[in-house]
């Protein structure tokens, strides 16, 4: 089965195409199998920026029934090991698709044959991304050094959980009401950590609390910081961190650091992944560490990629040591 691994930001431009599309190049180069997908259903671009023309069938197609093999969806790239799942925004009203489709979508997605699937998901909080993207118990966050891209991360890790501790729960569990009114408090002013929420649940249904707090014990996001300028971004990371453990009672797991890079741009302008297009810039040097950690975790199980969760202060500092130490190397010469 494949090992999926859904990628998300909390808001736009934070780069999650761009390291949807340079993750799956470079997973394909160490000979996997990948599969990318754009799920981006309100405004799908990754084709463009694998140089491919929009002119084949697409999730729009599947999820209008025009075709009902998702199979048949999958694409050459004309890149080794890497093919290509578009995501058709010809078709209006394909990112409201309702529940049962999404489903469908989800079982099929499973089906395909690939040692990797990665879903390059929309921005912000519709219940239609989170449910892609709890897919996978340790899916992808991308963020940006901002205080505003902290904050959506936040907010979007917290429908994330709050939407799997709702789906734990039958229709017509007293938990789900619960978890409602633990919503309807947040917006007069009160808000209380999922721990609490889970706690209140405990006392009306004994034993139901807890088995989802141990749930929500495996759940373990992924997040890379994207447009780095500095080793002082270190701080919003940390911030983020804390904040998630405080409130959803989760810990985030830190996998990676990419600079800004102007390469970035000018290979979205030639159409080329910039992996390929400038294989020596600072952001293509910054993706093989984090596409290592992909592999060293392997399935999607509960196991982290280091005996401890790693720090991201650890992360970026590995970064710039690695930069500071190829210049040095570059001065001998």
């Amino acid at each position: 089965m494949a090992v999926i691994i859904p990628i998300a930001g909390g808001k736009g431009g934070v780069g999650k195409s761009v390291l949807s599309t340079n993750l799956s190049v470079s997973l394909a180069a160490r000979c996997q199998n990948v599969i990318l997908c754009d799920f981006d259903f309100g405004g799908a671009n990754l084709h463009t920026m694998l140089g491919l023309k929009n002119n084949q069938n697409g999730l729009g197609h599947f999820i209008n029934k025009i075709e009902t093999d998702m199979s048949a969806l999958v694409q050459a790239t004309g890149i080794p090991n890497l093919h290509f799942i578009a995501g058709d925004c010809l078709f209006p009203g394909a990112a409201n698709i309702d529940f049962f489709t999404k489903q469908k979508i989800i079982r099929e997605l499973t089906k395909l044959q690939c040692d990797y699937l990665i879903l390059d998901l929309g921005a912000g909080s519709a219940h239609n991304i989170i449910d892609f993207f709890i897919m996978a118990n340790n899916g992808v966050v991308i963020i940006t050094p901002e205080i505003t891209s902290v904050l959506n991360s936040y907010s979007f890790l917290k429908s994330v959980i709050y939407r799997f501790c709702y789906r734990q729960y039958n229709p017509k569990s007293p938990a789900r009401q619960i978890l409602k009114n633990s919503i309807l408090q947040r917006l007069e002013g009160r808000e209380y950590s999922f721990e609490q929420i889970l706690s209140v649940i405990d006392d009306a249904m004994p034993g139901e609390g807890k088995r989802v707090y141990e749930e929500m014990s495996k759940f373990k996001p992924r997040v890379i910081m994207n447009m780095g300028r500095n080793s002082s971004n270190t701080e919003m990371g940390v911030r983020l961190q804390s904040l998630v453990k405080h409130k959803l009672c989760i810990d985030l797991e830190y996998i990676g650091y990419t600079p800004y890079d102007e390469a970035v741009q000018a290979a979205i302008a030639q159409r080329k992944p910039a992996v390929l297009a400038y294989p020596n810039s600072m952001f293509a040097q910054s993706i093989p560490p984090i596409v290592q950690r992909i592999c060293m975790a392997g399935a999607n199980n509960l196991t982290t990629l280091h005996d401890a969760p790693e720090d991201f202060a650890d992360i970026v500092k590995e970064f710039y040591d690695k930069q500071a130490e190829n210049q040095k190397k570059l001065n001998r010469r």
